[in-house]
């Protein structure tokens, strides 16, 4: 039996809705640098199906009118969407290229509570010492934030007794939250660089120095059965190759060191190396 595929009809808008898509469409026109708006715009746009007076589909609306794929038209309002989440730890990607990087750590950041994610949010203000911090810092401190038990025990922020982390007051939990999100964050930091270092020297003294080597001696020394060293190729928004290499722990799904993308995968992985070292 052959499944019936449904096909949506071209429905006329209401003069409102027509007024709102000119709307819509005037920020899409005038924002191609402002790529919070143009996802913004695009993602009301399919929510409320304003392309149907003259398109039957979201991708054939962005084809026709832009000249943009589905998923091109996906990757804009994804971009736009990380940019919102991470406004809540006081973070603004600049452009897209930093919306892209960040948005495994703001995938974690859309699951903490929001005590967790002010503890994050000072974190990010207070202890990198850099008005942007890097993907790897707001990446770990995410994790770290995700990791901290609700129901756990924690170190009494004035007697230094171990008490259940929910029987502190608010004013309390807040203190104990930013502690453990600053120190675990350092100190998951610092294992990476350690990691990196040590890998890096073992390559020098066994006079095994080339890229791909050390990827090699990294995984023999390093990595546990559940961790994974990837280098990963994809496209830009522009169809151009690039490359990211990263450190993954495949049953948290953690990212423990995250290099800068680059145009060839000794790049790449050069930059995992340089991120890590710090």
């Amino acid at each position: 039996m052959t499944a019936k595929v449904q096909v949506r009809e071209i429905q006329p808008l209401a003069p409102e809705e027509r007024a709102d898509l000119v709307t819509l469409e005037s920020r899409i026109k005038a924002g191609w640098q402002e790529f919070v708006a143009v996802g913004e715009a695009l993602l009301t746009i399919r929510e409320r199906r304003l392309y149907r007076a003259e398109h039957k589909t979201f991708g054939d609306y962005c084809e026709h009118v832009w000249g943009w794929s589905r998923q091109r038209a996906q990757q804009l309002i994804d971009a736009a969407a990380t940019s919102q989440v991470l406004t809540t730890v006081g973070l603004q990607p600049e452009n897209e290229r930093q919306a892209r990087e960040l948005r495994e750590a703001a995938k974690i950041v859309e699951t903490l509570e929001p005590e967790k994610v002010i503890a994050v949010a000072q974190y990010l203000k207070t202890a990198t010492g850099s008005e942007r911090p890097s993907t790897s810092q707001v990446k770990a401190a995410a994790e770290v934030a995700a990791s901290i038990d609700a129901h756990g025990t924690v170190a009494h922020p004035e007697t230094g007794a171990e008490v259940p982390l929910h029987e502190l007051t608010g004013e309390q939990r807040a203190t104990v939250l930013v502690e453990n999100v600053t120190t675990g964050t350092y100190e998951r930091l610092q294992r990476q660089q350690q990691h990196i270092a040590e890998s890096v020297a073992q390559s020098s003294t066994t006079g095994r120095g080339g890229w791909t080597d050390w990827c090699m001696t990294y995984a023999a020394q390093h990595l546990t059965p559940t961790q994974e060293l990837r280098i990963v190729v994809k496209q830009d928004e522009s169809g151009n190759p690039y490359a990211e290499a990263k450190i993954v722990d495949t049953e948290s799904h953690a990212t423990i060191a995250f290099g800068d993308r680059a145009p060839y995968l000794k790049k790449a992985v050069l930059n995992l190396v340089e991120e890590v070292k710090g």
